[in-house]
C-alpha cells in the first residue's frame, strides 16, 4: 500500500462535489427508502452496522414509465478518513423494486427475491443483454463459485502493474476478503472482462463502479477519478475504459493513494479472492487483510510486486496438448460440481454452469458414474486443478480427449 498523496481538504472536496448531471437521483419516496436501506443493513458486519454512519443513500438508476418499477443503489457511505492506513470502502448494492397497491416489493442482487422481479419487470424496460446478465447472478441452492472467474486483471493485456494491497475486506479487516488494490502503468482502469455497467454515488467524475458479468461474477471499482460516461445498464467490452486510478472518495472510505480497489461478487455476495484466477494469476489470501500473494506457473508475486496481465481472462493456461469441453449438467440442472478428487464423494470445490467452456489438462480413471451419455469412469482434471466426470462434459468424444494424468504423484 502506498502513503497518502492528498490533503484532508482535497479528499473532502471529492466527497461532497456535485454530481454530473447523468447521475442516478435520490430517491425521493420515504418508503422505498427506507426498504432499501433496511435490506442494506443486514449485510453489514455488526462493527460497520453500529455508531454515528451518514444515513444510507438510495439511488434511483432507472425507473419505469409509470413509476411503479425501480432499479436502484443503496450504499452506505463512510466518515472520511484522512491519514488511514487502510482502504476504507462503502458498501453498495443494487436493487429491484416494484410498488403494489401493499406497498413496495423490493429485493437486493443476490437475493432469492430478485430472480422473480426480473421475471415480472415490464417488457423492454431492461434490455436483453441486462436479463442474461442478471439471470447468471440467480442464488443457487449451493452456492458456489468457481475459482476460474473468467475474468482478466483491470488493465491492458501484457502491461504489468503493482498489487499494492493484498486480498482484504472492503473495510479492511472486514470478511470476506473479496477486494485487491492495483495501482501502476498508464493508471487506465478497463474493464476485465464484457459486463453491464451501474454507477452509484457519483461525484466529481468519481463513483462506485459495478460490472455485471453473465457467468454469476459481479466486479466492483472504486477510487477511480475521470470515469467514462456510459449510461447505466448498457453492456462494455472487456478492455473498455472505465476510469482512471485515484484517491475518490464520492461516498467517503479512506484510501492509501491513487490506486483502484477491485472487488469480487458471486450471485450478490461478496466472494474471496483466494484462490481465483484472475488474468492468468491465481490468488491467495494471507492470515491478515492486505498481505497474501499471486502465484502462476511455479512463480510467485508478493504485495508491492508487478503482475503481467495474460490473455485469456481468469482461466490458468492449460497443459501442452489440453483440450475443453461444454458443462453439460443432468436434466434441467444449471451446474456441474466440480470435485476435489475424481469421486462422487470426493469434496465440492467449484461449479461449472450449463454451456460453461471449460479448460481441461489431463484425465484419470475414478468412480464410474452415471451422467448424461451413460455410465463412464472418466474424470477430467480441470485447468484450475478440480474434478469433473466425463458423464457431465461434452467434449465431443467418449473417449480421453486429453493425456493420462502422471501415475507417479497422484493428483487428488
Amino acid at each position: 500500500m502506498m502513503k497518502p498523496a492528498i490533503s484532508y481538504l482535497s479528499v473532502l472536496l471529492i466527497c461532497l462535489g456535485a454530481a454530473p448531471a447523468h447521475a442516478a437521483e435520490e430517491a425521493q419516496d420515504p418508503a422505498l427508502r427506507k426498504q432499501a436501506a433496511d435490506a442494506l443493513a443486514r449485510l453489514a458486519p455488526q462493527p460497520l452496522a453500529k455508531g454515528n454512519l451518514p444515513q444510507p443513500l438510495v439511488e434511483v438508476n432507472r425507473e419505469s414509465a409509470d413509476r411503479r418499477w425501480v432499479l436502484g443503489s443503496a450504499t452506505q457511505p463512510l466518515p472520511v478518513m484522512a491519514g488511514a492506513d487502510a482502504d476504507q470502502v462503502p458498501l453498495s448494492r443494487l436493487f429491484l423494486a416494484h410498488q403494489t397497491d401493499q406497498g413496495w416489493r423490493l429485493a437486493l442482487e443476490g437475493e432469492r427475491d430478485f430472480a422473480a422481479l426480473l421475471d415480472a419487470a415490464p417488457d423492454g424496460w431492461l434490455s436483453a443483454d441486462e436479463r442474461r446478465a442478471w439471470r447468471s447472478q440467480t442464488a443457487l441452492a449451493k452456492r458456489l463459485a468457481p475459482d476460474a472467474t473468467g475474468l482478466g486483471l483491470p488493465w491492458q493485456e501484457g502491461a504489468a502493474w503493482s498489487m499494492t494491497g493484498g486480498p482484504h475486506g472492503y473495510s479492511g479487516e472486514s470478511q470476506p476478503y473479496d477486494s485487491i488494490d492495483f495501482a501502476g502503468g498508464d493508471g487506465r482502469v478497463l474493464a476485465p472482462q464484457a459486463g453491464m455497467i451501474y454507477k452509484s454515488c457519483l461525484r466529481n467524475g468519481s463513483g462506485l463502479v459495478k460490472l455485471v458479468h453473465d457467468n454469476g461474477y459481479s466486479s466492483t471499482y472504486y477510487h477511480m477519478i475521470n470515469l467514462n460516461t456510459v449510461a447505466d445498464g448498457q453492456r462494455v467490452a472487456k478492455g473498455a475504459y472505465l476510469g482512471k486510478i485515484g484517491n475518490g472518495l464520492p461516498c467517503g472510505g479512506s484510501t492509501t493513494g491513487p490506486h483502484v480497489h477491485f472487488s469480487l461478487i458471486h450471485q450478490g455476495k461478496a466472494e474471496p479472492v483466494n484462490r481465483k484466477w484472475l488474468g492468468g494469476w491465481q490468488f491467495f489470501s494471507g492470515n491478515r487483510a492486505y498481505q497474501g500473494y499471486a502465484a502462476r506457473n511455479g512463480g510467485r508475486v508478493n504485495v508491492g510486486g508487478r503482475l503481467t496481465h495474460y490473455s485469456g481472462g481468469g482461466d490458468p493456461a492449460p497443459m501442452p496438448g489440453g483440450a475443453s469441453g461444454v458443462a453439460t449438467p443432468r436434466g434441467n440442472d444449471g451446474y456441474v460440481n466440480l470435485r476435489g478428487g475424481p469421486s462422487l464423494n470426493a469434496e465440492i470445490v467449484g461449479s461449472a454452469a450449463r454451456g460453461e467452456q471449460v479448460s481441461l489438462q489431463c484425465h484419470a480413471r475414478g468412480e464410474a458414474v452415471d451422467g448424461v451419455w451413460g455410465r463412464t469412469d472418466i474424470w477430467n482434471r480441470t485447468a484450475a486443478g478440480h474434478w469433473i466426470s466425463d458423464g457431465f462434459i461434452d467434449t465431443g468424444s467418449n473417449a480421453p480427449v486429453v493425456p493420462q494424468c502422471p501415475s507417479s504423484a497422484r493428483p487428488w
